[in-house]
């Protein structure tokens, strides 16, 4: 079988198509754990109950124990499921790597095998697989499936939000879809839980963006990223009203000031960009952006457009005296930020 894409697999096993080996990777982990989890669910049944499911730690995996479970015979089910966390093949010594694919392809039909990475990087380059960890997704899609959950752009999220929220009754714009989609940086689960909520609340109507920003679970990233817009454009009452939203939800100056310093970052990256005739699309690549933060390059080109590259430096280094400040200083770290702020918006 080909790699499949997370809706592809997801329709494959809905139609009742059940494999004997799963290889699930990627950077979207939130998507990927919550997918494993069903999957585990619908063949084992719940974790408590089953008696048929092992689960298996991959960073101390032994071959023995491997062959033991995937040989069980299943206990009043159909099937027996074995799923290995964090396996990273390039650990594993020549003769342990040939016994697990000796193992893979000696897979009874009444035994699952599922591979799923939540916590080890198995990429050699920024889209290919290490040697090893590439060797045993190509056998697992030939005689299984394989999945890489990658994180998908703002709007190539908006028709799967779309269609969603259709089938729970209640439409929304692609506008809005994608916004929601940037709220929740992209990641599927959160996106899932956010839908099932604007839904419920909107009881068959439209879901506005004003039902996403009073509904929605606030992300610190991209709040932060309004106010660095709001600092660039000298808008004083907006920036201050939102920093103080921030310390309302009880947020620390640390963390405030650590999302900030990377969306000032953002925006002086795209400073550079344009001012080398860049597009977003280029500065993304050149910088390596996942999909899933693409869309603040976009928008950073937006707030930069009008300032001039020595007033972006004087905030990241405003930005990096308030960080060592509030790290070392006896001074409320809230005033701290706060004047800090202050010196940002001067011009």
């Amino acid at each position: 079988m080909a790699l499949m894409n997370d809706a592809e697999l997801a329709k494959a096993i809905r139609g009742g198509e059940v494999k004997s080996v799963y290889y699930f990777y990627g950077k979207d982990v939130a998507a990927l754990e919550s997918f494993t989890k069903r999957l585990v669910t619908k063949l084992a049944g719940k974790e408590e109950d089953s008696l048929n499911l092992h689960k298996l730690d991959g960073r101390k995996l032994r071959m023995s124990e491997l062959w033991d479970c995937c040989n069980m015979l299943p206990c009043f089910a159909d099937r027996v499921v074995v799923t290995v966390n964090d396996l990273n093949a390039e650990q594993l010594a020549k003769d342990d790597f040939d016994y697990l694919l000796s193992i893979v392809e000696g897979l009874s039909d009444s035994t699952t095998l599922i591979f799923y990475a939540t916590g080890v990087d198995l990429y050699k380059t920024k889209k290919s697989l290490s040697d090893k960890n590439e060797k045993l997704n190509k056998l697992c899609q030939k005689i299984g499936h394989s999945c890489e959950f990658s994180f998908r752009t703002p709007n190539d999220l908006a028709k799967t939000i779309a269609a969603k929220m259709q089938k729970l009754g209640s439409d929304i714009s692609r506008d809005d879809a994608a916004y929601l989609a940037q709220m929740c940086l992209c990641e599927q689960a959160v996106i899932n839980n956010e839908i099932e909520k604007l839904s419920a609340f909107a009881q068959g109507r439209a879901v506005a963006k004003r039902d996403i920003d009073a509904l929605c679970i606030r992300r610190l990233d991209a709040d932060t990223f309004k106010l660095s817009g709001f600092i660039l454009k000298r808008n004083a009452s907006a920036a201050f009203s939102l920093l103080s939203e921030l310390y309302d939800m009880q947020i620390s100056t640390i963390s405030i000031i650590g999302a900030m310093t990377n969306s000032f970052c953002d925006i002086y990256r795209a400073r550079a960009g344009l001012s080398k005739g860049r597009t977003s699309a280029d500065i993304a690549n050149d910088f390596a952006y996942p999909k899933n933060r693409e869309f603040a390059i976009k928008y950073a080109i937006n707030d930069c457009r009008n300032v001039s590259d020595s007033r972006i430096r004087r905030c990241i280094k405003a930005l990096y005296e308030a960080d060592s400040e509030a790290k070392f200083s006896r001074v409320d770290d809230r005033i701290i930020l706060e004047r800090a702020v202050t010196v940002m918006l001067r011009k």
